[in-house]
């Protein structure tokens, strides 16, 4: 497999906001913006904000105005929507509020796409669950010839637009992502050209969807060196909770993941977790700083260049999550860029 090590491996922050009793919606609002402060001074890449309705787990309902608000506040920090859940929005109106975005962040917008997974979120829509794939995939064919500037026209089974320009037109069309959570999934976005936003998945799953990306991009004429330059911007979600000590850790991640487990299942969504505390946690980089350096390392060597970090989810208080960011800022961030000069100085 080749690999580039000029491209360096870079972390960005996912925000969910999670509410749980006890913590004023506010408040909660107000220490996700703190980080996003934080990751703006602290040299983490971007921050991917999560969308969901209507309950605790998550209190991002308005995700372009959070968007539009962490852009104000940043220069720097590509921001983007992980995801944007696409039968929920008319395909219109979601172009258009992208198409703002793109100026109001200077161009540092991504785009994740998803078909969605919560029957409260979709019940609250007046949607029926059974139509998600059906609207995500004529949804997100109209979304992407507005955001590419074609005159748009469509009369499908869920919308009909009529022809018509986006106004304002994107500053540039954004990057778009589809969340994929297996190899069928990475060979849709493959023939599609589409970018990748994978989950929580473990090391080995992530390899076939990546095999598989690879092998539907080759088979299509797309040159190897050019697959492996699009595999380095797929996007992986991890959760991270560091501290002095593994056990502590990992104690601090399986307390916030009961909560969540409850939350999830109130949507009605399946449970994101193994039960047993001697499973492993799915996606988790859960440890001291020197073990999140070896599992990063691992992704990289899969090819993956850019990893999002989970680091507030359940109900984990704010101060554990400020023991992950700190020296995930202070340690971790600093020795990837070390990796990086030692590895391409032995080329």
């Amino acid at each position: 497999m080749y690999q580039d090590n000029d491209i360096p491996l870079t972390v960005g922050l996912f925000q969910l906001l999670p509410a749980p009793a006890g913590r004023a919606d506010g408040d909660v609002i107000a220490a996700a913006l703190r980080d996003a402060d934080f990751a703006e001074q602290r040299g983490f890449d971007s921050v991917w904000i999560a969308e969901h309705h209507a309950s605790s787990f998550g209190l991002v309902s308005a995700p372009t105005v959070y968007a539009s608000a962490v852009a104000a506040r940043t220069r720097r920090l590509e921001i983007g929507l992980a995801v944007a859940v696409v039968p929920l929005h008319h395909p219109l109106r979601l172009a258009e509020e992208i198409a703002w975005l793109t100026h109001l962040s200077a161009g540092r917008i991504h785009v994740g796409l998803g078909p969605g997974f919560a029957r409260l979120e979709f019940e609250a829509y007046g949607v029926r669950p059974e139509e998600r794939r059906g609207r995500f995939a004529e949804g997100v064919g109209i979304l992407r010839r507005l955001l590419e500037g074609e005159e748009s026209e469509c009369a499908g089974d869920f919308w009909k637009v009529p022809p018509l320009s986006l106004r304002p037109r994107p500053l540039r069309p954004p990057s778009l992502l589809r969340a994929c959570s297996s190899p069928a999934g990475a060979a849709e976005a493959a023939r599609e050209g589409m970018g990748v936003l994978l989950g929580l998945q473990p090391v080995s799953a992530l390899r076939a969807i990546i095999e598989t990306y690879r092998r539907v991009r080759l088979g299509l004429g797309v040159e190897p060196r050019a697959v492996d330059g699009e595999i380095s911007r797929f996007r992986v979600l991890r959760r991270v909770v560091l501290a002095e000590s593994a056990p502590r850790a990992e104690r601090d991640a399986r307390c916030a993941l009961a909560w969540e487990t409850g939350a999830v299942a109130r949507l009605g969504g399946s449970p994101p977790e193994p039960r047993g505390d001697s499973e492993p946690i799915a996606g988790g980089i859960v440890g001291t700083p020197a073990q999140a350096l070896a599992e990063l390392r691992s992704l990289a060597e899969l090819g993956i260049r850019r990893v999002i970090a989970w680091t507030s989810f359940g109900d984990l208080p704010d101060a554990s999550a400020r023991r992950t960011l700190e020296p995930l800022a202070g340690k971790v961030l600093p020795d990837l860029a070390l990796v990086r000069r030692v590895e391409g100085a032995c080329a």
